[in-house]
């Protein structure tokens, strides 16, 4: 048999067959177990880059709402937790910012909620509908805060008719899977101050 010389990605065979095919195999599983670390190192590294993201209690969402609120020594405010409206998977969570004393701010914040925990996804500007109350166009519907104790009833004109819902206690919130032609915040006489 002879000796021949031929290269092939940078391996150079100038040995008999025996040591070439040696060499070949041990190159093949030096590869082979390479590549299967590599895509471990990957799927673990996808896993824990997901998980990190998930806030599993009412604290982590409330520093996630201090990061997204846009006020001013956002970090030594009172931020509360007010309540949430469901879609789905989707919550649209309520924070209060400010206490008794203080003026407040409304920070709705969507997640979507897996077995893991919340996964934080948007903040949402609010429409404005007078002190202490909120609307916001959401997932094809709307929500609504309420938060000042003079409104006692949310009237909502939508395709379904009209629904007065009576408003217990504050902060209230409602999500109305239809969009409204008309809402309003009727006080105990039934009128409208907004």
């Amino acid at each position: 048999m002879k000796n021949c010389s031929y290269t092939k990605h940078h391996l150079k065979f100038e040995k008999n067959q025996a040591d070439n095919l040696a060499y070949i195999g041990s190159r093949r599983r030096f590869f082979s177990v390479f590549y299967w670390c590599l895509v471990l190192a990957i799927l673990a590294s996808v896993i824990l880059l997901s998980a990190c993201g998930k806030m599993k209690t009412t604290d982590d969402l409330i520093k996630k709402a201090k990061k997204e609120i846009p006020v001013s020594d956002a970090d030594s405010i009172d931020i509360s937790l007010a309540g949430k409206c469901r879609n789905g998977s989707y919550s649209l969570l309520w924070f209060i910012s400010g206490n008794e004393h203080q003026s407040h701010y409304y920070l709705p914040m969507e997640c979507l909620e897996t077995n893991e925990g919340c996964e934080f996804k948007q903040t949402f500007k609010l429409i404005d509908c007078g002190k202490d109350i909120a609307a916001l166009y959401w997932r094809n519907g709307y929500a609504f805060l309420v938060n000042n104790t003079d409104r006692k009833t949310l009237k909502i004109t939508d395709a379904n008719g009209i629904h007065n819902i009576g408003i217990n206690e504050y902060p209230f919130i409602w999500y109305n899977e239809n969009i409204p032609s008309e809402y309003l915040f009727l006080d105990e006489n039934n009128n409208d101050i907004t």
